[in-house]
């Protein structure tokens, strides 16, 4: 039984050890229900490793999920960062990211975060 309770953490040890664990969000600018007294000028979105730069995009929508624009990340300093720069400024109101991007090791990652303004 001893052995039994062993297998999973050795299990996990190797995975973590042979950087098998993906890629992810870790924060991200505005944050996941922030609401904001004007609009943002760009999204930044932090990533726990290296974002491909040519894959990572960004989806704005309306809070009723309708597209307002598909936008591509930009590099910025800081290699776990990227910005998505919001060429208009956004009206008050609910708003939508659908953000992906890939791992140097080419799995594909996504997720979604809303944010309002709110004057």
């Amino acid at each position: 039984m001893l052995n039994r309770l062993r297998i999973p953490s050795l299990a996990a040890a190797v995975v973590f050890a042979t950087g098998m664990v993906h890629n992810h969000l870790v924060k991200s600018s505005p944050s996941d229900g922030e609401r904001l007294p004007a609009a943002p000028q760009e999204v930044r979105l932090w990533f726990n490793e290296r974002p491909e730069i040519p894959f990572t995009s960004v989806t704005l929508m309306q809070g009723d999920s309708t597209k307002i624009a598909t936008i591509k990340a930009v590099a910025t300093g800081d290699s776990m960062v990227v910005a998505i720069p919001l060429a208009t400024a956004l009206a008050p109101g609910k708003y939508l990211v659908a953000w992906r991007t890939a791992s140097s090791d080419g799995h594909a990652i996504r997720g979604v975060f809303g944010f309002s303004i709110a004057p």
